[in-house]
């Protein structure tokens, strides 16, 4: 049988996954200043579905492919 986990719990863990993904747009929003450039508005929502687990990058990569595929 699974192990039973506080909401207590849970909410420190989704506390946790916001402040690390805040962190990581901070460091990918950096990388990107320091070459110039800048992360679209596009870009940040496909972060922030994979972030939340609302998606994969795998199936981001995917919607990438064929809105590219499609131009080309």
């Amino acid at each position: 049988m699974g192990r039973l986990i506080s909401k207590k719990t849970v909410e420190r863990k989704n506390e946790f996954d916001s402040r690390q993904h805040k962190s990581n747009l901070r460091n990918i929003c950096g990388t990107f200043a320091a070459e110039g450039m800048t992360i679209s508005k596009y870009t940040r929502r496909n972060l922030d579905r994979i972030a939340s687990g609302q998606t994969s990058y795998q199936q981001v990569l995917a919607e990438l492919r064929a809105k590219y595929e499609k131009r080309g």
